[in-house]
């Protein structure tokens, strides 16, 4: 499927956007237009509960489609576009053999098979040390547990073992050639330092992974090779393509959404919720919700939140709560998010006492808790479906300001978010964010950011752009109009917020019983 946004004159650059369930191939212009992209959709499988697996070959499968397709917008011909990167998914663990092939399906990021072994790697080294030693939570969705899940569970498999690798460095493999890993990708695997953007010894000794097993790690803006003989003839790109190493996709979303300045946050709303900081250094969160990564741009820091469910709350909301607004939409009288969460545009901050708990699927604030559940809590007979869309969009704007608190406590100095992905389109939601944050809230043109965060990488590797900066003024552009918060209104979400922290450690016993 392709869509084209304007014909316009070279030079180009193609960023993909590999994700979990299609790829979206992006053609931009050098002067920052979209000329045309390409989704490529394709399957997951969940073999057993906890377990999300992928064939991994189906990632550069959609990438040669998609380039395809959007080669098709470019009238000079394949020698007018200069590079290509990507931003994949994180947290993802791809098992390899000496020729580079998947030994098994690869386990994506939302697989959670690995916690037996991430208890017993936290039987080794305390958690706290951990976090210390590469600037993530000992959790199970790290993708270095699920490599330890094949070596327990598929010994026979694990013997063959050659390289392991998360999404971004099998993709750059199979399009370039090359055994590379960004230094964002690498820090997906919990295994990097973030200081010295190296392999952790400790962590690696702790876990007993050899090193020869891991790619080599690098700037994500690297021009590590051209594309290979292979993918120029299946694209029909020409051979002298520079391939930037690419980084992970959170990184390459909140890099297109222009956020590399420290203080700068963006605020990613699709199914979940990751929460992305800029930083000039690294750094620490003592409550350790946020971890820290290297970002995309190899001069700065990533304080990060992987995301608690959000969109996805909404989405269930409507789907089983809106069936005439789902109908509306069927028969063309406007989007069923618009009109479900208009009725509660006019009610008060706080939806008359009413209280969300954004725990649908577990908790990624507070705190981190797998057992947290979704809670609606002060419905009273003068409760109305309105007051609990309000709740469910409050909840979500909470539990973000619990992450901008957290990367306060780390030492950064929080100034803007800037929303990205399919809620950035709720203008409700975008004046609540800004009212509970007390922040002004912006949006890119375009809200899909991950494919051009990976355009400015391939903009950078190719010579077009001297600086990440440089490709990102050029690249990236905002609306006009700012949402500002509203001083009398934050003052009572002041008080809202807080009885919703009260709220959820008061039932955080409960949940443990559950």
């Amino acid at each position: 499927m392709s869509a084209r946004a304007g014909a316009v004159g070279g030079p180009y650059v193609i960023g993909c956007d590999v994700g979990s369930q299609g790829t979206n191939v992006a053609l931009y212009a050098v002067d920052g237009r979209l000329v045309a992209s390409s989704y490529q959709p394709y399957d997951l499988s969940f073999p057993f509960p906890g377990a999300a697996e992928q064939d991994a070959t189906l990632w550069p499968e959609a990438i040669v489609a998609g380039v395809r397709d959007v080669l098709a917008a470019v009238p000079e011909g394949p020698s007018a576009v200069e590079g290509i990167s990507f931003g994949s998914q994180l947290d993802g663990m791809v098992v390899c053999g000496g020729d580079g092939r998947p030994l098994r399906p690869a386990m994506i990021w939302m697989d959670r098979r690995a916690e037996v072994q991430a208890a017993h790697v936290a039987d080794k080294i305390d958690p706290v040390d951990f976090y210390e030693l590469v600037g993530t939570n000992l959790d199970s969705s790290h993708a270095v547990f699920k490599a330890l899940w094949v070596r327990d569970e598929e010994p026979d498999l694990w013997s063959r073992a050659a390289f392991l690798m998360p999404p971004g460095a099998f993709v750059l493999r199979e399009i370039a050639g090359a055994l590379a890993v960004d230094y964002s990708n690498a820090s997906s695997l919990a295994l990097l330092d973030p200081r010295t953007r190296g392999w952790s010894h400790e962590v690696l000794e702790v876990v007993e992974i050899p090193e020869r097993l891991l790619p080599e790690v690098t700037a994500a803006t690297e021009p590590i090779a051209t594309i290979t003989p292979g993918f120029a003839e299946a694209t029909g790109l020409d051979p002298s393509t520079v391939v930037a190493v690419g980084c992970g996709d959170e990184m390459a979303a909140t890099l297109g959404a222009g956020v590399f300045e420290p203080g700068e946050v963006c605020d990613v709303v699709g199914t979940a919720e990751p929460v992305c900081a800029a930083s000039a250094e690294p750094r620490a969160d003592p409550s350790m919700l946020v971890e820290c990564h290297p970002h995309a741009d190899p001069d700065a820091w990533l304080l990060e939140n992987p995301g608690f469910v959000s969109g996805g709350n909404l989405r269930w909301w409507r789907d089983h709560f809106a069936p005439l607004e789902r109908s509306a939409e069927a028969r063309g009288e406007g989007d069923a998010y618009d009109l479900l969460t208009r009725e509660a545009a006019d009610l008060p901050p706080g939806s008359d006492g009413l209280i969300f708990l954004p725990c649908m699927q577990g908790a990624m604030a507070p705190e981190w808790n797998g057992a947290a559940r979704g809670v609606f809590y002060g419905l009273t007979l003068a409760h109305g479906r309105a007051h609990m869309t309000r709740a469910l969009l409050e909840g979500s704007a909470y539990a973000l300001r619990d992450i901008l608190e957290a990367m306060r406590g780390a030492g950064l100095d929080v100034r803007r978010i800037t929303m990205v992905g399919g809620g950035a389109k709720g203008a409700l939601w975008r004046q609540i964010k800004a009212d509970v944050t007390g922040l002004p809230v912006r949006i890119p043109t375009s809200v899909e950011t991950t494919a051009t965060g990976a355009a400015i990488l391939a903009a950078v590797a190719s010579g077009l752009f001297p600086t990440v900066a440089a490709a990102a003024k050029a690249l990236v552009s905002y609306e006009p109009d700012e949402t500002l918060p509203d001083p009398e209104r934050s003052a009572a979400y002041d008080d809202t917020y807080a009885r919703y922290r009260e709220l959820y450690f008061a039932l955080k016993p409960v949940f443990g019983r559950s």
